[in-house]
């Protein structure tokens, strides 16, 4: 009896550290809410670990997709390269992964394009002017707070469904061992 409460006691100590375990976004270029004023050729995204071959992202501007190029898992980055430049405006990346314990993670990466653009006078001497778009309002931050906390309350949420499946299997097991008896 003391080795299996001995056992049991070691599975409630080892699986939440276990199942709260999951890859998280570290870094990304561009980061959230960055002005990218040059033109980008590709969109990096790092993870704390490992990511599966499932993993992919998709860009959007205005609610509708930006063609990427390709959309390449390797080791712990997920790597879009971009056909053209992009126009300016706000975008949104959206990413999905799958890290090494399977767990499927999603989140989304504001960011605004703002380049100069350069446009020829009509007057005699046709020289360039750079002309300069209006500074973007500040970038909605709740929405990345509000993502950050939906990962964590599902890590949050993943533990405490384990911890509460271990102390029921706890308690079955300890009345059928009594019963026994």
């Amino acid at each position: 009896m003391k080795k299996l409460l001995f056992l049991l006691f070691s599975m409630l100590v080892m699986i939440p550290t276990i199942a709260s375990a999951h890859t998280e976004l570290t870094s990304s270029n561009p980061a959230s809410g960055q002005i990218v004023k040059e033109d980008l050729k590709e969109i990096a995204l790092t993870y704390e670990g490992k990511i599966e071959s499932l993993s992919t992202m998709k860009l959007v501007m205005d609610g509708k997709d930006v063609p990427l190029g390709s959309v390449t898992p390797k080791e712990n980055q997920l790597i879009g390269t971009l056909p053209a430049p992009l126009e300016n405006g706000s975008y949104t990346i959206q990413w999905s992964i799958a890290g090494e314990d399977g767990h499927p993670i999603t989140g989304e990466i504001p960011f605004t394009v703002q380049k100069e653009v350069e446009l020829e006078q009509k007057t005699e001497t046709k020289e360039p002017a750079v002309v300069k778009k209006e500074e973007p309002k500040k970038e909605n931050t709740e929405q990345v707070e509000t993502n950050k906390q939906t990962t964590d309350s599902s890590s949050s949420m993943t533990t405490i469904i384990t911890v509460a499946v271990v102390l029921i299997l706890m308690i079955g097991l300890f009345l059928l061992f009594r019963r026994k008896r």
